[in-house]
């Protein structure tokens, strides 16, 4: 017998993410709940909108009627749940929009303000995780490049990449000898808080020692009613990327990282699903080294392996009983990404 409740989820910049609308439409049906996935994109090519019970046309984020949009849309249409796979958009909808947006009654997964800036900002996250006694790398911006040189062996290898990017945007790896160059190069390509570039600017870099160990992407799984109750904790062991993305990732257990999770869920009060990158010490130490909150493009190995992440957040959004076993996944599931192809449209 099915749910009373009738849900209206909006999955907004899912792109090539289009899995996701897939996902969260079985889990309705799985959890006997009537509602509709709506998918809201700038770009009408997208995948998302095809596969979705019902497309939306917006405004792109950074849009001056992108705010104005989303508000009436919400205001007439009153969504239960809204989720947002685009960083960027994010941090537009921190800044008081989300907040609107759950006055009207939609649980949004979005963070405040103050802590999606922290997040965006890789600098700032890294001091602020250090003063919070949560393992993480020591980090520095671009224009420290001369002094780091001058203290480091030389065989010490670096990683540089944007301070407020998304998708491993300007990521390189480097030695002590080629760094001031590779963080100028970085830099041309690096975006300013607000998404626009930064005209070269060596701050817009961060640099980090680089880590020897194995790497992870692990997502915390919390409720969307406002208590950012940790329901779960999933992970797995990035075993091949390509282009900034896994490509192939093995399941893991995830009590090493659930420490971590629950520190970084106290400190930045998230809702629904956060996505955090560990990369391992020579001793074996997993240390965070990037946080994105939203669903991100490791969840799918696990989901492969067994966990129903949608279905969670499906069940806190309608106010139903947590079901503990729907984030249960099976370790050592090892799944490579694919291509998929979809009909966008048909010529009458």
């Amino acid at each position: 017998m099915g749910n009373e409740k009738s849900l209206k989820i909006v999955i907004a910049s899912a792109g090539r993410r289009a899995h996701y609308i897939e996902w969260f439409r079985e889990a309705l049906k799985k959890q006997g709940i009537r509602g509709e996935v709506i998918a809201m994109e700038y770009r009408t090519t997208s995948p998302s909108l095809s596969l979705a019970d019902r497309g939306v046309a917006n405004p792109a984020y950074n849009s001056p009627d992108y705010p104005q949009a989303v508000r009436s849309w919400v205001a007439a249409e009153r969504p239960d749940l809204f989720l947002s796979l685009n960083d960027y958009e994010l941090h537009i909808m921190s800044a008081g929009l989300a907040d609107e947006l759950r006055e009207l009654g939609c649980a949004v997964t979005v963070l405040g303000s103050a802590a999606q800036s922290i997040v965006l900002d890789k600098y700032r996250m890294s001091t602020t995780l250090q003063e919070q006694g949560i393992p993480t790398p020591a980090t520095y911006l671009g224009t420290d490049a001369a002094s780091i040189v001058a203290s480091a062996a030389e065989n010490t290898e670096f990683v540089v990449k944007h301070r407020f990017g998304s998708g491993s945007s300007g990521l390189l790896f480097t030695t002590a000898a080629e760094l001031d160059n590779a963080v100028a190069k970085s830099a041309v390509t690096a975006l300013g808080e607000d998404g626009y570039p930064s005209h070269n600017s060596l701050t817009s870099v961060v640099v980090q020692e680089r880590l020897p160990g194995t790497e992870y992407g692990v997502d915390g799984v919390f409720s969307v009613d406002g208590n950012s109750r940790l329901l779960g904790v999933l992970a797995r062991r990035k075993d091949l990327m390509r282009s900034g993305d896994t490509d192939i990732a093995t399941t893991v257990p995830a009590t090493p990282f659930r420490e971590a999770i629950l520190g970084i869920g106290n400190l930045f009060c998230p809702t629904g699903a956060i996505d955090v990158d560990f990369r391992e010490t020579a001793e074996g130490e997993p240390l965070v080294i990037d946080i994105n909150p939203r669903l991100g493009g490791g969840y799918p190995f696990c989901h492969r392996a067994g966990a129903d992440l949608p279905s969670a957040l499906i069940r806190s959004a309608a106010g139903l009983d947590e079901i503990p076993s729907l984030l249960d996944y099976e370790h050592g599931v090892t799944t490579a990404r694919r291509e998929e192809f979809t009909v966008l449209s048909h010529l009458s």
